[in-house]
């Protein structure tokens, strides 16, 4: 009688222990999440997320025995104090898995919770408490100042101004490269022009000389 009486009341502190967990501080930090116990909040990297009542608590028994395997009676005894189940397996599983979409955990390949096959679950992942809340999400302040984004680096090397101004120059640069040759032509041309019209007195030149010598010796015969 002794024994089953020890035994009873150990089995009635551990139901006790299951029902209401004791933590150490206010937060509890785990992977990029943070909760706050008192006022059942659930923050991912700085920011509040939202979910259920129900998934909490689950979340609280969890954080409560981390590293420990929770059975699915103690999560019954969580969720589910005053209310005898005929599904209990089913409405465990669910909120379980909900658990789970809320973290962006994977019952395959977990990080936070993993499912103990037979006997319940066990929170894997390391869990800090602490009474002081994490530091919030830094914030940038509007300086005026354009911060470069990943959108401004793809743009391209040459502005739209940087390349009009590069086909001006260019253009005038074909210009006067045109306005050259035509100078140059005119210039060939004159010259060859005038070589044309020396040559041409040159001849006349030779013409009459010769025309000259032709006749002097007749004259001296007469």
């Amino acid at each position: 009688m002794n024994m089953e009486s020890t035994s009873a009341a150990e089995q009635e502190r551990n139901e006790d222990a299951a029902a209401s967990p004791v933590y150490p501080g206010r937060y509890a930090r785990f992977g990029a999440f943070q909760a706050d116990l008192a006022s059942a909040e659930l923050y991912q990297n700085g920011q509040r997320i939202k979910v259920q009542a129900k998934l909490f608590q689950a979340l609280l028994v969890l954080l409560g025995r981390a590293g420990d395997i929770v059975t699915r009676e103690d999560v019954r005894r969580q969720l589910w104090p005053d209310t005898s189940l005929t599904n209990l397996d089913a409405n465990v599983n669910t909120t379980m898995n909900k658990l789970r979409q809320v973290l962006g955990d994977s019952s395959d390949n977990p990080s936070y919770i993993e499912t103990i096959p037979r006997r319940g679950y066990s929170f894997i992942a390391s869990v800090e408490f602490s009474d002081v809340r994490g530091l919030p999400p830094v914030e940038v302040e509007n300086s005026g100042a354009e911060i470069p984004t990943q959108n401004d680096a793809r743009q391209p090397f040459w502005s739209d101004k940087q390349i009009s101004t590069l086909l001006r120059v260019t253009s005038l640069l074909f210009a006067g490269m045109l306005l050259g040759a035509l100078l140059a032509f005119i210039w060939f041309f004159a010259q060859a022009k005038n070589q044309r019209a020396a040559s041409s007195v040159r001849e006349s030149a030779s013409l009459m000389q010769n025309g000259f010598s032709s006749t002097k010796p007749a004259a001296h015969l007469l």
